[in-house]
């Protein structure tokens, strides 16, 4: 390995910090709105226990935790989100994201109220800290590979993730250039499994259930995969891969509900669907 590179462990590390930072500055950019005096924007009736309603208005913010979050997001609620709860609350949220924590049933939808919010409903400040957010959390992401449960994707496929951030109303430009960017191997393992299960799967079109009714992200994330630049990198980056052979932190090969496609067969579809 070039001792100049920093390890896997070390940007791993550094991206962490990163993420960290980017949450701290969440909390001061979105720190001068207060907790909600009315009941939030949650079914108590039968969708959310309605003492948990209650503490997440009156308890300090720091102290909510993910079973707040998770009942708060699986409740009913309106098409379009009050805003300033939502920018209330959406510091803590991003922190437990940030720390592994489950927030609905379906990652995709962790942050849909995000996305409800009004049009211009964020200032140019706080988009732009959403989306520092957003960035650093897809970086460290895409370096963790080897344990996946552990990892902030919780074992999800990438493109799953940035569906999430789509629903937040975050845009993916950033993302996905940091993802061309990214020389690492971890990067590129993540890309095999996501476009193999998320676009191969689906017959070379995004297959995820949750992007049915999302057609602005469909169509960003088929015209990247289709683009000839997007198409030659991965390429290039896939038969490097194959050049220096099979390695241990190319492990794991497939999570656990994918177990009839070893790793090196999703890595020749995916070359070939790139190379074509």
């Amino acid at each position: 390995m070039d001792k100049t590179m920093p390890s896997p462990a070390e940007r791993i590390s550094a991206l962490r910090r990163e993420l960290d930072c980017a949450t701290q500055a969440l909390y001061r950019q979105f720190g001068g709105y207060q907790a909600p005096v009315v009941p939030l924007d949650a079914c108590v009736a039968c969708c959310m226990n309605a003492d948990l309603e209650r503490e997440m208005r009156r308890l300090p913010l720091r102290s909510l935790t993910a079973r707040h979050f998770y009942e708060y997001n699986d409740a009913a609620k309106s098409t379009v989100q009050p805003a300033d709860e939502i920018k209330y609350l959406a510091p803590r949220m991003l922190e437990l994201l940030a720390q592994g924590a489950q927030l609905h049933h379906s990652t995709e939808l962790y942050l849909d109220r995000l996305g409800r919010c009004g049009p211009g409903a964020f200032s140019p400040q706080e988009s732009a800290a959403l989306q520092r957010f957003a960035l650093a959390f897809f970086a460290l992401g895409l370096e963790q590979w080897h344990e996946p449960r552990a990892s902030v994707f919780q074992g999800e496929e990438a493109f799953s993730c940035l569906l999430m951030w789509d629903y937040a109303g975050v845009p993916l430009d950033a993302l996905l250039a940091h993802w061309m960017a990214c020389g690492s191997e971890s990067a590129t393992l993540h890309f095999v499994d996501a476009c193999f299960y998320e676009f191969l799967w689906g017959g070379h079109c995004i297959s995820n259930a949750f992007a049915t009714h999302r057609g602005g992200y469909r169509a960003t994330m088929e015209q990247w995969l289709g683009l000839p630049a997007t198409r030659r990198h991965w390429a290039e980056r896939l038969m490097q891969l194959a050049d220096r052979g099979p390695a241990s932190t190319w492990l794991p090969a497939g999570m656990g509900d994918h177990p009839r496609y070893a790793l090196d067969e999703r890595i020749g579809s995916v070359f070939d669907a790139m190379a074509a």
